[in-house]
């Protein structure tokens, strides 16, 4: 009697989304094997370390923790035990340019009396506003990435586009917050959160207020040692549901077969497959490795991306919190220039990250592993990064002198820098997108790229420009996900 063989199922990309899908796989009873053509995991959330500091290269926080803990429990594994989780407080602190700080705690106690104090009688909109942004979470946890979206049909039901509709899928983010706010600044502060996943809050429906009850309603957490333990669990756990991962190993193309593929093509030769999972940034993989430079996902609307500073601080700054943000003079204009001119900002939103506040084992004793990000247009913008990355950089390193940092320079032993061109040449994301395809009202939910290739029947897709959206807890569920559909149309 024939004994069956259980089906190969090949995962191309070690990223959150790929490694969650292997282990997921694994455990599902597929032969699973991961190539990725780093020397190490974790994609967009690599790591640096250098002279005792410890530098997370992509993501620096982590949202909706319960999307890990049902990843891992899908696996057997506990994930508050494999990466121990710090609540960050406060939440973060914004700066402006009349020299005014907000801080938005990780309470709403305080940060009703934050508000009070930077702009009196505004906390009398936050839980008209807060509340929207539940509704606006909850919608969206229900009908637009919790569950799988089987296609458009499923967008059009009576039930969603109501949901919809009452969270403000249809309404302007930023409309909504300076109804709420009598305040521009504070409309500002509550509001600009959706520049870090790649959209304009000008150009944002209401629907992504969701993003600030993330933070207020769950809370912001950094995992112990930096995000990168997330990356390094998720290889554990891989490989203890039994799955193979083949690092320094570059994937080229598909070898067809029928209505599939039966193989992928490396620089090690043909690996062969009943199921290929692509976790690499989508309009990538169509173009370059199957062969589809046309397909919509390509000419999809890509978001913008950034530049980003490592900055080994040989002293560290007193009363920093673990987040800061200094807000342009005109969040508009700024917005304008990134979005629609397509050029670097004339006035930027710096974002800051000095994870010490949190974990002390980032960077030696007195010392500080800066993080810095700047919203800029993607590769297609204006800007020639191979000249003027030096003079960019400077001028940043001017602005958090002159509005945060005194003598910040003198402070930094080393620095290392990644632009647009970056995330184009080394991590393979199309048009230097840091964020994968945009998350706009044409762009959402079923209206993204499928998980599975039309033709090629066992090809399968996960990751940030593919189903639900982008983000660490969103192509961890758009991993689980997709394996749910493999287990249900190729059985291992």
């Amino acid at each position: 009697m024939a004994v069956s063989r259980r089906k190969k199922a090949l995962v191309v990309g070690a990223g959150v989304a790929g490694l969650t899908a292997a282990a997921l796989l694994a455990y599902s009873g597929y032969e699973t094997t991961v190539v990725e053509r780093s020397a190490s995991p974790g994609g967009r959330a690599g790591r640096m370390e250098r002279d005792g500091f410890s530098f997370d290269l992509g993501p620096t926080l982590l949202f909706m923790p319960d999307v890990f803990r049902s990843a891992f429990a899908a696996c057997g594994a506990d994930f508050d035990r494999e990466v121990p989780l710090e609540r960050v407080s406060p939440n973060y602190r914004l700066h402006f340019v009349d020299g005014r700080t907000l801080t938005i705690g990780s309470s709403l106690p305080e940060t009703i009396d934050a508000l009070e104090r930077f702009e009196p009688g505004s906390s009398g909109g936050l839980l008209h506003y807060l509340a929207g942004c539940a509704l606006a979470y909850d919608v969206s946890r229900r009908h637009l990435v919790g569950t799988r979206m089987r296609g458009v049909r499923s967008l059009l039901a009576p039930a969603v586009l109501s949901a919809l509709v009452r969270s403000g899928a249809f309404r302007s983010l930023r409309r909504t917050a300076e109804r709420a706010f009598r305040s521009g600044t504070v409309a500002a502060a509550l509001s600009f959160q959706t520049m870090y996943l790649g959209m304009s809050p000008y150009a944002s429906p209401e629907l992504y207020r969701l993003l600030f009850f993330t933070e207020m309603g769950e809370g912001i957490f950094f995992p112990r040692g930096g995000i990168y333990m997330l990356v390094r669990a998720l290889e554990r756990l891989a490989l203890s549901c039994g799955a193979k991962i083949e690092y320094s190993t570059t994937v080229r193309g598909v070898v067809e077969g029928g209505r599939g593929v039966r193989a992928v093509t490396s620089d090690r030769g043909e690996i062969a497959c009943d199921v290929a999972l692509f976790s690499a940034d989508l309009p990538y993989v169509y173009a370059s490795l199957l062969n589809e430079p046309r397909h919509r996902s390509t000419g999809m609307r890509h978001t913008p991306s950034a530049l980003l500073i490592y900055a080994a601080l040989e002293r560290s700054y007193d009363g920093v919190a673990h987040h800061e943000f200094l807000m342009p003079a005109d969040l508009r204009a700024t917005c304008d220039d990134i979005f629609a001119r397509r050029r670097f900002p004339r006035d930027p939103a710096i974002y800051l990250a000095a994870p010490s506040a949190t974990d002390a084992s980032m960077a030696p004793a007195g010392e500080e592993a800066l993080y810095v990000l700047v919203p800029v247009p993607n590769a297609d913008g204006a800007t020639d990064w191979k000249s003027q990355t030096a003079e960019k950089v400077d001028g940043i390193l001017k602005t958090i002198e002159r509005r945060r940092f005194p003598g910040l320079r003198g402070r930094i032993r080393w620095m290392d820098v990644r632009t647009p061109q970056h995330f184009l040449e080394e991590l393979n994301c199309s048009r230097g997108s840091a964020f994968g395809l945009s998350h706009d009202l044409l762009q959402i939910g079923p209206l993204r790229p499928d998980t599975r290739h039309r033709r090629l029947r066992n090809v399968y897709f996960a990751g940030a420009s593919t189903r639900p959206a982008t983000g660490l807890p969103l192509v961890t569920l758009s991993a689980m996900q997709t394996v749910e559909r493999i287990c249900e149309e190729i059985p291992a």
